[in-house]
């Protein structure tokens, strides 16, 4: 009685601080130390713009970006609750606050039903307190709320056993979750190919629930199309078009090659480097949960299929950001639970992986032995020597791969074999250096923690007048809660040519520095003098200029744009045409 009663109070425990570390401080800065995008000032506002429009504003179209097209279910959450408890960064944030929660709640139900108790506590936790994805569920993107339906969907397709509906259901979760962000889409084979894989590994017939699961992406995807995509197609295709174009595909192969290269092995930008850089132990387990499930039938059999879901789960989301031309942090965020449920298996299973994998005379432990302690020494070569990739720093690591696993192999062996080290203590040790190193990181956020984001949208109400139009990438985000209309200008997707002609734009935001916005300088060379600056703070590590447009500038402005000397173009899905027959 007194166990069961300290596993509650346990649970109880580790639930609030769960909560605490998700709500407390929600109207603080989020951590720029999470990502080299601006996107962390700036698409937090695009994504609120339409709801928040719709409250403050009376109408959620005031300008040709409305990401409600790409996003409505999120787009109508938002509305909700803007309308329920007002509009601010909290209120925002605290959808994916909601849904980070719903999601370790599928997340441990799937896992426990498909790899036991032990295993669904052990993810769940570290999942929790994973800051890289903890710090994201803190803030107002898309990302988080996907995530939640694909948990659903794995939750879905554990079950699948139980009937076809569950497979059915799978296929619907992973639609939705696609509609909320279409990068979402690498999703989609997951189920498909793991009812394959898993059916050989099986030996049993997989068609019918294959079948069932195509057939709930197909109804879902079709009832989507009908409802809300057809109505809005011509806008919807016009913005997928740009994403893809400008920041998805590859523009050829030696650019898609770069992208590769820069994923596997840059340590500043790069997926894999970000992953050994913010969570190297979660990783690096999942690596091996990987590899022993490659090499060894075993391995794959535990679960009833849930390994082969988590294996193409993570290495499709891998697959397709090391492909795409711009892939910032944040979009990692799909995949974390797949990686961090195999790392949850390592960790349950370490002592008998160790056995395995030190074993000295089979070539597949000592092929995993020689990949993962090359690929975890060039990392850290790179991080502690800031070197720039070359192909002889490659090539330098992995001939030490190959000595450093030998003299591992030997000193383990040793240890392992006159009982000098109890590997019963290795789960535990796992847990601590994973729980030491987010704590650390979390801790580290919360002490200096500001507010400067808050401070400069308070400053901005207080500076503009209320008829006020502001334009400019921070503009949403920066007055999310004022009363004036806002807009982001990006070339050939949306406000441009001439913003401030054909909205009357009076204030202009702009970031200062590298990151400013190339376009203002280059069409308003004028406007961004120092005698028309009323503002300039420090938002993180960006700066912010706010500029006011004076009315002689406006006519002058609207003169130039109209004139002979220049091509009319009327709306930005002209422009991205004529954008692209041009270059």
């Amino acid at each position: 009685m007194k166990k069961q009663t300290a596993i509650v109070m346990l649970v109880l425990a580790a639930t609030a601080l769960v909560m605490w570390a998700r709500v407390v401080a929600l109207d603080a800065d989020p951590d720029f130390r999470l990502c080299w995008s601006s996107g962390l000032l700036t698409d937090e506002g695009f994504y609120t713009h339409n709801a928040r429009n719709a409250v403050l504003l009376g109408q959620a179209r005031t300008n040709e970006f409305n990401n409600m097209v790409l996003s409505p279910l999120v787009h109508a959450a938002q509305a909700v609750v803007f309308r329920a408890f007002g509009v601010g960064y909290p209120q925002a944030r605290a959808i994916s606050v909601v849904c980070s929660l719903l999601t370790l709640i599928v997340f441990f139900a799937a896992l426990r039903r498909a790899l036991g108790e032990r295993v669904a506590w052990v993810g769940t936790l570290v999942l929790a307190w994973e800051h890289a994805y903890l710090m994201y569920n803190r803030m107002a993107l898309l990302e988080t709320p996907a995530t939640l339906f694909l948990a659903l969907a794995f939750y879905a397709w554990v079950r699948r056993g139980e009937g076809l509906a569950w497979s059915a259901l799978a296929g619907v979760m992973t639609i939705v979750a696609c509609s909320i962000k279409s990068l979402c889409a690498f999703f989609i084979p997951a189920p498909l190919l793991a009812s394959w894989w898993s059916g050989r590994t099986h030996k049993r017939d997989a068609r019918w629930e294959i079948a069932a699961t195509a057939g709930g992406m197909v109804i879902a995807g079709l009832l989507y199309a009908g409802v809300w995509l057809l109505p809005h197609w011509r806008e919807y295709r016009h913005m997928s078009d740009f994403y893809l174009t400008y920041q998805i595909l590859p523009r050829n192969v030696m650019e898609a090659y770069a992208d590769i290269r820069r994923a596997v092995l840059n340590y500043q930008y790069g997926l894999m480097g970000y992953l050994f850089a913010h969570m190297p132990v979660t990783i690096f387990l999942a690596l091996t949960t990987t590899l022993l499930a490659i090499f060894r039938r075993e391995e794959r059999r535990q679960g009833n299929g849930a390994v082969e879901f988590l294996l193409v789960w993570m290495w499709l989301g891998i697959a397709l950001l090391a492909f795409i031309r711009y892939a910032p942090s944040r979009y990692y965020v799909p995949v974390y639970p797949a990686i961090v449920a195999l790392a949850a298996i390592s960790i349950m299973r370490l002592p008998d992986i160790s056995r395995m994998v030190w074993r000295p005379r089979e070539w597949w432990a000592h092929l995993l032995r020689t990949l993962m302690l090359g690929y975890a020494t060039y990392f850290a070569l790179v991080f502690a020597l800031r070197v720039p990739f070359s192909w002889d720093v490659v090539s330098l690591v992995l001939w030490m791969a190959f000595p450093l696993a030998a003299v591992t192999q030997w000193v383990l062996h040793r240890l392992l074999s006159e009982n000098r080290f109890s590997l019963a203590w290795a789960p535990a040790a796992a847990l601590a250096v994973i729980a030491v190193w987010n704590l650390w990181y979390f801790t580290s956020w919360y002490q200096n923690r500001q507010y400067t984001l808050k401070h400069l949208a308070e400053k901005l109400e207080h500076v503009l007048p209320r008829d006020a139009v502001v334009a400019g990438n921070c503009a949403p985000g920066l007055c999310l809660d004022a009363p004036v209309s806002t807009m982001l200008v990006i070339p050939r997707l949306a406000n441009y040519p001439d913003p401030i002609g054909r909205y009357g734009v009076t204030h202009v935001v702009v970031l200062d520095g590298i990151q400013g916005e190339w376009w203002w300088r280059k069409d308003y060379p004028d406007l961004l003098r120092r005698r028309n600056r009323i503002l300039r703070e420090w938002v993180g590590p960006y700066a912010i200029s706010v500029y006011r447009v004076p009315g002689w500038l406006q006519e002058a402005y609207r003169w130039r744009f109209h004139s002979h000397r220049l091509p009319r173009i009327h709306d930005s899905a002209a422009a991205a045409r004529k954008g692209k027959g041009g270059s």
